[in-house]
């Protein structure tokens, strides 16, 4: 059976309406049309003039991780270190014997103190059930006493890796590895569970297709999370679309990977996989991002790099020679120093690879130029605007905050695609169109520099047909399209007409995806 809907504002189309069978757009057109096209045994939905868009897409997030945040206990809305306590203290009380209690999501710049939670915090809830809380970076964690014991633990620690604060309980970077693989696996099972839970949650915000870096989320062994992704994909059972971007420890891992027949676009349009994903540095919140000089409110530190210049270029040149692209995470101007040496030297002109950064924050004007001498695909977050826009210029100082997050710059000049990063932001891709064109944070009055605006279409297209381009799904999605997938969002507003400060308010009232509707608010307006 046949489904059309009439009576709607479709981006980028002069149609107002448009049929699907299965999976696919069968026809757009005016409604009279569609009511033509369609027989008396097809259903028809009056849409009553609202807006239609593509499926959005977030080009890069952490699906299972956002299943595993949602799962366990959420810190984004606590403003101090005893709302945090209260929250766990939720948490223990509904916790499994032999469980971890793990939270996520704590901003300590938002605590009324700015004091991180310590080990001593922590150790109040419990000495003997292992608590640890991850910052909304990720890049940082606490750990009580217990799970700091369960991961053999004694000391402080500092290296490139990541350092280890044993009194205060903070671990940093790659050396969380060792909390990590200390804790309880989760089992086939809710590995499944997370990532069908963090796709569902995903689906409230529009969301039909993803790129999102999973391998390393649980395991230091990707092969468990790859076997979920094939049974869900094998099932179609995911109410989105997934683009795998690829991560390992070591190159020799990446290599068994590649061995086993592995590489880019090998699977299908449920689940495919992506680019090779590298991190380069850390976060800017947590002060782990490696700039080119010290920060400008900590003079003791530039951050770190997390990987060696050898050790990139290995993998980067490996990936190269299966046709594989290569994103790196390069939030500093420092990091992204190292990243743009080594792909100056291997990616080809025309970057037909779509080899890229991923995040693209503070970065130097000789930096933006070599960005887009060189085509380098950027997936930037505008929803970090919200946050980053009340710390940047204390972090990094004015000059440098002035070049930074230069989005409107690489969408004008190289290719470029949205997201949201999650579970370090909410997938709301309402919030990140509003960023993207107010250049302002929502819950401050903080901004950046307005000469980076997008327009309102121009950041649609961020999370549409730009971002399908850098993800070469450009044939079948990204457009209201005939034979097209059928992966549409409907919102109950035409935010291009909104004023640019409430783009966020609108509201997602269905998400359809593969001609099913995987998301529908009923709630009245």
């Amino acid at each position: 059976m046949k489904k059309g809907y009439i009576n709607a504002i479709i981006w980028q189309s002069n149609a107002t309406a448009f049929a699907i069978e299965d999976q696919s757009i069968i026809k757009v057109g005016s409604d009279q049309q569609i009511q033509e096209y369609l027989s008396p045994e097809d259903e028809m939905i009056d849409l009553k003039g609202q807006f239609v868009l593509p499926g959005f897409i977030d080009s890069h997030m952490h699906l299972l991780e956002l299943g595993m945040y949602l799962s366990n206990v959420q810190l984004e809305n606590c403003k101090s270190n005893n709302e945090v306590k209260n929250a766990l203290l939720q948490g223990l009380s509904k916790l499994k014997k032999g469980e971890w209690l793990i939270g996520r999501g704590f901003l300590e710049s938002s605590f009324d103190d700015q004091k991180m939670p310590t080990k001593e915090m922590l150790d109040t809830i419990s000495d003997t059930t292992p608590i640890i809380i991850v910052r909304a970076c990720g890049h940082v964690l606490v750990a009580n006493s217990a799970a700091l014991q369960a991961a053999g633990i004694t000391k402080s620690v500092e290296n490139t890796d990541g350092n280890i604060d044993f009194g205060s309980g903070l671990v940093e970077e790659i050396a969380m590895r060792k909390i990590y693989e200390s804790a309880p696996k989760p089992t086939q099972e809710k590995l499944i569970q997370y990532f069908l839970t963090g796709a569902k949650y995903a689906n409230q915000f529009g969301i039909t297709t993803v790129g999102t870096d999973d391998f390393l989320s649980t395991y230091q062994d990707y092969t468990a999370v790859l076997k979920a992704l094939e049974s869900l994909a094998y099932r179609q059972a995911l109410p989105v679309r997934i683009n795998e971007q690829c991560e390992f420890n070591h190159p020799k891992e990446f290599s068994k990977f590649l061995d086993d027949g592995y590489t880019f676009d090998v699977g299908d349009d449920y689940f495919r996989i992506g680019p090779l994903k590298l991190i380069s540095d850390g976060s800017l919140g947590a002060r782990t991002a490696m700039l080119s000089n010290a920060y400008n409110d900590d003079i003791s530190t530039k951050g770190k790099m997390l990987m060696d210049d050898e050790t990139m270029e290995t993998f980067i040149r490996l990936a190269n020679q299966f046709n594989m692209p290569t994103i790196v995470h390069a939030i500093g101007d420092g990091a992204l120093d190292h990243v743009l040496s080594i792909f100056k030297d291997i990616v080809i002109e025309g970057n037909p690879l779509h080899h890229g950064i991923v995040h693209c924050q503070i970065m130097r004007p000789d930096q933006i130029d070599q960005v887009v001498k060189q085509k380098l695909a950027c997936y930037y977050q505008s929803i970090f605007i919200d946050h980053d826009a009340q710390v940047l210029e204390d972090r990094v100082g004015q000059t440098l905050a002035n070049t930074s997050y230069p989005f409107h710059t690489l969408y004008q000049n190289t290719l470029v695609a949205n997201g949201s990063d999650a579970p370090v932001e909410i997938p709301d891709v309402l919030k990140g169109i509003q960023c993207a064109v107010t250049r302002k944070s929502i819950s401050s009055d903080s901004s950046m520099h307005a000469s980076e605006c997008l327009s309102v279409d121009e950041a649609i297209s961020t999370f549409t047909t730009k971002a399908a381009e850098v993800l070469f799904m450009d044939h079948c999605i990204g457009q209201i399209k005939e034979g097209y997938y059928a992966d549409i969002v409907v919102l109950d507003k035409d935010i291009r007409t909104m004023s640019p400060e409430t783009i966020y308010q609108a509201k997602v009232k269905m998400t359809i995806m593969d001609g099913k509707v995987v998301y529908k608010d009923d709630t009245q307006a």
